[in-house]
């Protein structure tokens, strides 16, 4: 049996601008001491589908509202607010994104490291002390026990990131979530950060769940990679796999859109066009489609479900032989994905219905179809642009009956 098994997860936020579709119907597995890497772009639902694992979304706007998430053989969703707090740092720890945020600024690196031990282990202040100094030590933060005086303010961004993976790994957690971890950090520290992860669960046998942007840190880092946009898992497979043989135009725009090294000089990069999709809205078809160059009339109108490339070989869901998924109609061919662009004779992509938005249409470099036609086209389908602040971010307060404000 997986560790974490995740079943059709949706998430939803509800605003003054209406219910926004943040997780969509997300599944995958994870076995004891399996690295996953989780990516694509801002808001495609990373940071929010482990969240939602975690039951830290948000109240009253975030809720759980439909899945279930098994986690070494407990349904997280079935557990009271007393008994998930007691799985969280104990069994899955998360390293969240920005560590100065993620750290009390008026408490010492020592009475937050010491609180996190004794609020799941029945010891004495001066273990855990202790403890806490074996932890620093192991991260590589020389003078320990002097440093667990000092406040956050006084460590550099790479230093509180070490703290943060020292808290995280206190309690011998079977799962860690990282968070974008090596967010604001210079290359250097990148490096060591990623490193000291990967030595530690390697060592420890924790699973990692690792959420990034950079391509580069999951190739190095994960043996499985899930690849989500608007937040529908659109490609999984092992990161070897995926990175060999693309299978989905997403997962080929993604790659195209970061340099390389080994390209020949003045290659350019190919971007992916148009923008993200307006998540207060759910896709008939595939949500994909308006930026896709390989579309068929079918992509508009039909939301394809994960399934294997090569049809009707066996499912494996983890592990190093997991199967290579993608949820796409028309997926490139080896030659296509090579190239980032279709290259079948005669082959077009199919025109956007009546009242959608065709994305490749749109360009933001002047000229026609340029900045103009764009704001013209966003101000159809979303309303006139406002100067004043948006109140997408303000919760609506909870349902009538409903004292909870939704999972």
């Amino acid at each position: 049996m997986a560790l974490l098994s995740v079943e059709d997860l949706v998430v939803r936020f509800r605003t003054h601008e209406g219910t926004i579709h943040a997780v969509n119907g997300v599944s995958f597995e994870l076995e004891e001491g399996e690295r996953l890497g989780l990516v694509g772009e801002s808001g495609c639902g990373k940071s929010v589908t482990n969240l939602a694992i975690l039951r830290l979304l948000p109240r009253p706007a975030g809720r759980i509202e439909g899945g279930r998430v098994r986690f070494d053989g407990q349904d997280l969703m079935a557990l009271d607010e007393a008994e998930i707090r007691d799985i969280r740092g104990r069994e899955i720890a998360m390293i969240f994104q920005d560590p100065m945020t993620s750290l009390n600024p008026v408490l010492t690196i020592e009475e937050q490291m010491v609180e996190t031990i004794q609020a799941h282990r029945k010891v004495g202040r001066d273990e855990a002390r202790a403890r806490a100094i074996e932890l620093l030590e192991t991260v590589g933060i020389a003078q320990a026990g002097a440093r667990l005086r000092n406040f956050p303010h006084q460590f550099s961004g790479g230093m509180r990131q070490r703290v943060m993976i020292a808290m995280a790994l206190a309690l011998h957690p079977k799962l860690l979530i990282a968070d974008e971890p090596t967010t604001a950090l210079d290359v250097t520290i990148q490096a060591q950060v990623l490193e000291l992860l990967r030595e530690l669960t390697e060592g420890s046998g924790t699973a990692l769940i690792l959420i990034t942007h950079d391509l580069g840190v999951v190739a190095g880092m994960t043996q499985r990679t899930n690849v989500m946009y608007a937040g529908f898992v659109v490609e999984t497979a092992s990161t070897a796999e995926l990175f060999a043989r693309p299978s989905h135009p997403y997962t080929v725009g993604l790659l195209h859109s970061v340099p390389r090294v080994d390209e020949r000089e003045g290659e350019e990069l190919i971007p992916i066009e148009g923008r993200p999709p307006d998540m207060r809205q759910l896709p008939a078809g595939c949500a994909f489609a308006p930026r896709c160059a390989w579309r068929l009339e079918r992509c508009w109108v039909e939301n394809p479900a994960l399934r294997p490339v090569v049809e009707g070989t066996p499912i494996v869901t983890t592990g190093p032989r997991a199967s290579h998924l993608i949820a796409c109609h028309n997926p490139p061919t080896p030659d296509e994905a090579a190239t980032g662009r279709p290259i079948r004779p005669g082959f077009s992509p199919a025109p956007a219905p009546p009242g959608l938005v065709d994305e490749l249409s749109l360009r933001s470099n002047g000229g026609p179809g340029g900045l103009a036609d764009l704001i013209e086209v966003i101000e159809a389908t979303e309303g006139p642009l406002s100067p004043w602040p948006s109140a997408a971010g303000l919760p609506l307060p909870p349902d009538e009956g409903d004292p909870d404000g939704g999972r």
